[in-house]
Parts: C-alpha cells; sequence; structure tokens
C-alpha cells in the first residue's frame, strides 16, 4: 500500500511502501504532518524535514516487516531521535572536517599575490583569536587534538573526563572557530 506523507499544498509527496499492518497506516497517517513540522522546526530546512520523514517511516515499515513491534509510536519516536542524532554528528564531522583542512602554509600565497597573501594573513590572524578565546579547558582539549594528534580518548583519559565530555568540548570550539571564520 503506498502513503503519502502531506503538510500543505506546497509539500512534495512521500511515498513510502508499508506493510499491511493497518495500525502502522494509522500511524503514518496521523503522524505524518506533526512529525513534519517538529523536524522542519528541528533542522530549519523543509526538504531536508521531508527527506528524515520519509526516511524515519521507511525504517519503520522495514522494521514491522522484519518482526512484530509492540509500540510503533516509541519506536517511530526513537528512529527519528536517531536520525536527528546522526544529523547533528554528520554536520559536526563536515565542520571538522572543513576546519581540519586549515593549514597556514596552504592558505600562504605566493609573493606575486599580494592580496592573496593578505587575505592569508587575515585568516590566520582570525583564526587565532578565534582559538585563544575559547575557555581555557576547551582550547587546551582542541590544540591536543589538532596540534598533537591525540584521539578524543586519549584526550579523555589525560584530561580526566569521559569521551562524550570531550566530544562536547571539540563540537563548541569547532562550532566557536566556525562561527569566527564565517563572519565578514
Amino acid at each position: 500500500m503506498t502513503f503519502e506523507i502531506q503538510d500543505r499544498p506546497q509539500t512534495a509527496s512521500v511515498r513510502l511502501e508499508a506493510a499491511k499492518d493497518t495500525r502502522l497506516e494509522a500511524l503514518v497517517r496521523g503522524q505524518s504532518p506533526a512529525l513534519l513540522r517538529f523536524l522542519v522546526r528541528r533542522t530549519l530546512n523543509r526538504e531536508e524535514a521531508q527527506d528524515l520523514a520519509q526516511e524515519a517511516f521507511l525504517r519503520l515499515t522495514d522494521a514491522a516487516r522484519r518482526r512484530p513491534i509492540g509500540n510503533p509510536e516509541g519506536y517511530l519516536k526513537l528512529i527519528i531521535r536517531n536520525l536527528l542524532r546522526d544529523r547533528a554528528k554528520s554536520a559536526a564531522g563536515r565542520h571538522e572536517r572543513r576546519l581540519a583542512a586549515f593549514d597556514p602554509e596552504t592558505l600562504a600565497a605566493s609573493d606575486s599575490d599580494p592580496h592573496q597573501a593578505l587575505v592569508a594573513r587575515q585568516t590566520l590572524a582570525r583564526y587565532e583569536a578565534a582559538v585563544m578565546a575559547l575557555k581555557p579547558k576547551t582550547r587546551e582539549i582542541f590544540l591536543m587534538h589538532r596540534l598533537d594528534g591525540r584521539t578524543y580518548a586519549e584526550i579523555a583519559v589525560v584530561i580526566g573526563m569521559s569521551l562524550g565530555g570531550v566530544e562536547k568540548q571539540m563540537g563548541r570550539a569547532i562550532a566557536h572557530i566556525d562561527r569566527a571564520l564565517s563572519r565578514p
């Protein structure tokens, strides 16, 4: 059977093949508008929200085909929570990869282009200022990872905090530096 998730006339249909479970069909039909509104608030992007909703319902119907689900509403919430967490980790990874590529030598321009050399020096100065503006513990963790090349697990042992705490501090550092570098 085919379901369509519709929130407003502008919303593109999301088609899902679902199990023959009428309870699941009712859940999809009943939860679709609220789920889309929730995801739009979380992602601030309607298209991404629709993609996440489609993925959530696909995972739910796939799981329902493999085994009976006693609480499909709760299972759907778990799927949504996992999708949002994965999205956040992916976004943090993109930021880190972008910042990891920051290399002053790469930014350094040849002597023949003074404008590019100036831009490189200004970017480096903004980067250094952003790192120095971090709280001391956050800065220490960031530098241990970026300069010393230590893993989050190694830093957690040295600092005496949980791995999740190190990840959180790195996320804060990366977000702060990203904001500082993206300002005009």
